[in-house]
């Protein structure tokens, strides 16, 4: 469908004047300020949150196990209860910050799941976990699709496709940290004040979660069209909107009945919405690495915590890497066929394998896989920033469907109780999965294409020059 020329009542706010050194010196100054604050919050906010959201899996073979008595198929359970949390609030959430300033919106989260975090020190029982992975998963659900959305709305095509995944890759380190601080509590503060070591990975989360929430506060501008962020000058207020304009990315008006008939009858947004889909349970198996390793016994607690952090740094340098080669390629969908190629050979490997080296292989490799979610979610904000709602609302789909079928499936092809430590079922699974998320790939492309959208051209707006004067809408799916 084609979009009408934008107008703005803002576009003579810009110094037309100005040569092209000085225009050039003023958009590298945003862009250091954006990142500096932006980027800095979003990846020390999911960083923490992934942290506050995964230490489960370290505690669980850390002691909690033995000492909650967990039994069966209660520890994928802890799973999916945060998912159901996590599920439950991500599309209102996506819906709320169009109304209300996610400079609020979203710290005010990061401080209940401090909170949550904290509580966890003290759990007595399994049902008590329960009961906290539920508010820890429904207190996280806003950040990862508002942070996504919030770098949408600040960089253009040339940019976004590094920084979501410099963002994404937050997820590596933490579960690295994770897995390092699990170990030196473990060995350092295991029984301190009568408190098991798995216990004060919680309380050393919840510690590290409160500076990012206040700092939250003050770092997220929210949109360049309603910002009021204290660390941008009006000047450069009015560059950032130039620029969104120039990328046709316009601003939020509010939720309504036309914008939900567009996600409806949106074609393509099934198949971008079913490859996520996918995308979310063919990067699974990585979850099991660690009760794979313990299952071997012949690994410490703490070598068991700290061997997956291999894996995590691989994801962390090729995520960003598939970021940085789809910005330079100007095609996202391009590099997410080669990523799905990458999850593909991850899990056939752990399907086939007949010796312990091959696992290895196949678990390493996954963490490769990964970045197919921050690329995918990058080219939404792009494709779809003539309307602002709809894209909000399909990522905030994205992920929440994503994270639906995260939270059920596992139950069903990893279940620890009947599958560990091969989960041979839950191999052959997404393998199928992943070679179809390769297949989807190329017919979102085709319906790109016929729709009259070129993602190269979307992707190399930002080499034109601003035209102050006349914003001419580029054609969208």
């Amino acid at each position: 469908m084609g979009s009408s020329p934008l107008v703005t009542d803002n576009v003579n706010a810009i110094d037309t004047t100005l040569n092209d050194d000085d225009n050039k010196k003023q958009r590298r100054i945003l862009l250091w300020k954006l990142d500096l604050f932006i980027l800095s919050w979003a990846c020390f906010g999911y960083f923490v949150r992934i942290l506050d959201s995964s230490n489960i899996s370290n505690a669980y073979v850390s002691g909690l196990k033995e000492d909650l008595n967990v039994q069966g198929n209660e520890y994928n359970l802890f799973s999916t209860l945060w998912t159901c949390g996590y599920i439950i609030g991500q599309i209102p959430s996506q819906l709320i910050i169009t109304k209300i300033r996610p400079s609020i919106w979203i710290p005010c989260a990061e401080v209940l799941w401090a909170i949550f975090s904290f509580s966890f020190a003290a759990v007595k029982n399994v049902q008590q976990v329960y009961a906290l992975r539920f508010l820890i998963g429904l207190a996280e659900s806003p950040f990862y699709v508002g942070a996504m959305t919030m770098l949408g709305n600040w960089y253009t095509p040339k940019e976004l496709g590094k920084r979501a995944t410099i963002f994404y890759s937050a997820s590596f380190a933490a579960n690295m940290f994770s897995g390092y601080l699990q170990a030196a509590v473990y060995k350092g503060l295991d029984g301190t004040h009568g408190l098991a070591g798995w216990r004060w990975l919680f309380i050393m989360c919840g510690v590290i979660s409160v500076p990012g929430a206040f700092y939250g506060f003050f770092a997220v501008p929210d949109s360049p069209y309603s910002t009021k962020a204290r660390w941008l000058s009006r000047e450069q207020v009015e560059l950032a909107k130039s620029r969104m304009i120039k990328a046709n990315r316009k601003p939020f008006q509010g939720v309504t009945f036309s914008v939900l008939k567009q996600l409806v009858t949106d074609v393509p947004a099934y198949f971008v919405v079913i490859g996520y889909i996918f995308f979310c349970l063919d990067t699974l198996p990585l979850g099991y690495f660690a009760i794979w390793l313990k299952a071997l016994k012949r690994y410490s607690t703490e070598e068991v915590n700290v061997i997956p952090t291999g894996a995590y740094a691989i994801g962390f340098v090729s995520t960003i890497f598939w970021g940085w080669l789809s910005d330079q390629l100007g095609s996202r969908l391009g590099v997410t066929a080669v990523i799905s190629v990458v999850a593909f050979l991850s899990c056939l490997l752990l399907t086939v394998a007949t010796s312990e080296s091959v696992v290895y292989a196949g678990y390493f490799l996954n963490a490769a896989g990964w970045g197919y979610g921050a690329i995918i979610l990058s080219w939404i904000n792009e494709t779809y920033g003539d309307r602002p709602e709809l894209r909000a609302f399909l990522i905030g789909t994205c992920q929440t469907l994503g994270a639906t079928f995260s939270a059920w499936v596992p139950v069903v092809i990893f279940n620890v109780g009947k599958y560990a430590p091969s989960f041979h079922k839950g191999y052959i699974v997404v393998t199928v999965l992943a070679a179809v998320q390769f297949l989807l790939v190329f017919v979102i492309k085709w319906f790109t294409l016929n729709g009259g959208t070129s993602e190269e051209n979307e992707t190399s707006a930002e080499e034109n020059e601003i035209d102050a004067q006349t914003h001419k809408a580029t054609e969208l799916v």
